[in-house]
């Protein structure tokens, strides 16, 4: 059965909280709701926060590469706070914490005098998964010494990431109430109240419905484009010295997910063409350099003997 792709127009009906652009919107637009959502969620007291920045940049310098934070706010204790919303699975998000913890700190000294300057950072994720597999409803990470666990650095650094599908697990009643709601459940408490009625606030404004089809049409002309390099270079590099087993199945394979998740038939009749390509190529230079009979390259290669025997006629 063929899948029914939606419109821009049917998923913006469907946006939830979940959603990094609604989120976005929700904690940019209402500080008190991000500073009560950080004091949820990391379990610590915030006398007021600066108006959160959705999706700020930061780059070290003028020709870095700049990363893009759903949520990033300092409190008035200068303390940083980056939120992030994770609703697909990853398996760099470690990483990443690290590289957002750099950039954070490099802003930090950027308006300060040395490293005296920096204050507590905390890198947070909402994964509507588990990011590490491990069954735990949060995972927080703080620099420890080898030889002495109990013995932080105490370099103010703190990574979380919060499984929300483990929301009935969790410690307090206002996180299972949000990430309940997170989940897509029904709103269960005053503050997850709340949210909804700014999620629903946010999808009632007209500029930002037109923002959000123009970023999501946008995206689909960007991925059509990036799935064509792609599916070419996954079937190049496959196909190069492997026979039909890899070459054939696994480049098309892997070239047919793209597809179908991108470009469809497009990506798909390009893997094809290449790995077919290289299966012949393959064929040639064995019979070129004299590896194996040709009855064995047409079993290695899935070629017909009667094409095999063509291609050396031709050498």
């Amino acid at each position: 059965m063929q899948r029914h792709e939606l419109t821009p127009a049917q998923k913006w009906e469907r946006l939830t909280l979940a959603d990094n652009f609604i989120f976005c919107k929700v904690l940019e637009d209402n500080p008190e709701v991000c500073r009560h959502l950080i004091e949820i969620l990391l379990n610590i007291k915030i006398d007021r926060i600066e108006k959160p920045a959705a999706e700020k940049s930061l780059k070290t310098d003028f020709i870095s590469r700049g990363i893009r934070f759903d949520v990033y706010v300092k409190d008035g204790n200068g303390r940083s706070f980056d939120i992030e919303i994770q609703t697909t699975r990853s398996t760099s998000l470690a990483k990443r914490a690290r590289y957002y913890q750099g950039l954070m700190d490099v802003d930090n000294v950027q308006h300060g005098s040395g490293y005296d300057v920096l204050n507590e950072s905390y890198v947070v994720f909402l994964c509507m998964g588990d990011a590490f597999g491990k069954g735990f409803p949060v995972y927080t990470f703080r620099y420890r010494a080898d030889e002495d666990k109990d013995f932080l650095m105490d370099d103010g650094t703190v990574n979380v990431f919060f499984n929300a599908k483990k929301y009935d697990t969790m410690k307090s009643e206002e996180l299972r109430a949000f990430f309940k709601y997170l989940c897509g459940k029904e709103p269960s408490s005053g503050f997850t109240d709340r949210l909804s009625a700014l999620v629903e606030r946010v999808k009632t404004n007209a500029q930002w419905r037109h923002r959000f089809m123009t970023w999501e049409q946008e995206m689909a002309i960007q991925s059509n484009e990036k799935a064509k390099e792609i599916a070419k270079e996954l079937a190049k590099d496959m196909a190069k010295d492997i026979a039909q087993d890899i070459a054939k199945n696994m480049a098309q394979d892997m070239a047919k997910d793209i597809a179908r998740n991108m470009v469809k038939d497009t990506a798909q009749s390009i893997a094809n063409d290449i790995a077919n390509q290289k299966v012949i190529e393959t064929a040639q230079k064995m019979l070129k350099e004299k590896i194996g009979t040709p009855e064995q390259i047409s079993m290695v290669t899935s070629i017909p003997l009667e094409k095999i025997l063509e291609l050396k006629k031709k050498l």
